[in-house]
């Protein structure tokens, strides 16, 4: 009798061996081959209906083989500077700081249709000589021809250090033209003993004999009135050059207690020369609240009706910002004013030095 040979078993275990030979023929990759085995219901789901299933953007799947592998790194500092060596010392670095800044230097000028007025105050040695006639006429007193020079201070008591005021007022009419004009004067008294035997006056007569009580009054007036042009303007600095007619009027009294019958006559004359010059200033410095300290510097030279002079000045200057373009300055310096009138019958030199003082506006 034959014996029976169970076949359910091995039905069961091919229809197991077919499905998982069919499902590594349709893998790619191995990597698919394990999708499938980890998910085998997915081929066999149940179909949803059409009307079920969401509409959506077509999805390519692209190759494993073509996705970078991610390689798990150890754990390592961002900046990885190897390790560390000796401690040094940083210094800071330089910083900001508002409160040290400077503004550019800017030299305050007047601006077209602008004024500028300051008033100067002179502290003058005055020293100068009157020759009235130029030449004596007297053997008794010195030889027949020579010059008859009389000193101002030594001869006329005239004091030798006296204050004179100078009021100057400029208008900017353009922006670089201007006007300006300018006196400075003072009237100076004194006297005391003729030291010496002199002439005052014209012809043989006005004879001022030796130790006699003498009365002196000097008054001396010096205008200048002229247009500034400025060929060189910038925010520092500024030159300018100026043609001036000068108008000077000197009046000389003197009388004395024993003069005989003739009286000494005053003496009273005019000139009327011409002046040239040229002024420099520049900006040195600008301090935090806007105000600027400058140099001023002017040079003039007088001639023309018989007169030789010079007007010379040197000065730093300080000005303040007053708002809407207005400017407060004070100035300080030396200046040096020296007029000589030489004619065939008269001689009048006079010199004016020493240091100043000048405060004024620009509005």
């Amino acid at each position: 009798m034959l014996r029976r040979i169970p076949t359910t078993p091995l039905v069961c275990l091919a229809v197991f061996l077919t499905a998982i030979l069919a499902g590594n023929s349709r893998a790619a990759n191995p990597d698919e081959a394990l999708d499938v085995l980890l998910k085998p219901n997915e081929a066999g789901a149940t179909p949803q209906p059409t009307a079920l299933k969401a509409k959506g953007k077509r999805v390519h799947r692209v190759p494993s083989a073509h996705v970078p592998a991610v390689v798990a790194q150890p754990f390592a500092p961002p900046y990885w500077q190897g390790p560390a060596g000796p401690i040094t010392k940083v210094k800071p670095a330089p910083q900001f700081r508002p409160c040290s800044y400077r503004p550019p230097c800017i030299l305050p000028k007047p601006m077209p249709r602008q004024w500028e007025m300051s008033t100067q105050v002179l502290f003058a040695r005055t020293k100068g000589t009157v020759g009235w006639p130029r030449y004596s006429p007297y053997y008794s007193y010195a030889y027949w021809g020579s010059e008859n020079t009389v000193d101002l201070n030594d001869d006329l008591g005239l004091p030798s250090n006296q204050t004179w005021v100078q009021f100057t007022a400029k208008y900017q009419f353009r922006p670089t033209w201007a006007i300006r004009y300018s006196v400075l004067g003072n009237q100076l008294s004194g006297g005391g003993w003729a030291q010496r035997q002199f002439q005052w006056g014209p012809g043989p007569y006005y004879l001022i004999a030796w130790n006699q009580q003498l009365s002196s009054k000097w008054e001396h007036q010096y205008h200048r009135l002229g247009l500034v042009y400025d060929p060189i303007k910038t925010c520092s600095a500024m030159v300018s050059i100026f043609a001036d007619w000068v108008h000077t009027d000197d009046k000389i009294n003197l009388s004395c207690t024993v003069c005989g019958y003739w009286q000494a006559p005053p003496y009273s004359r005019s000139t009327n020369p011409m002046s040239v010059g040229i002024q420099f200033q520049r900006c040195i410095t600008t301090a935090p609240n806007g105000g600027a300290l400058s140099f001023d510097h002017k040079a003039a030279a007088m001639f023309l009706d018989d007169v030789e002079g010079w007007d010379l000045e040197a000065a730093m200057r300080y000005s303040i910002p007053l708002g809407c373009g207005r400017w407060g300055f004070g100035k300080g310096g030396y200046r040096y004013v020296k007029i000589r009138q030489a004619q065939t019958d008269i001689l009048f030199d006079n010199t004016l030095d020493g240091g100043f003082v000048e405060m004024g506006f620009i509005f």
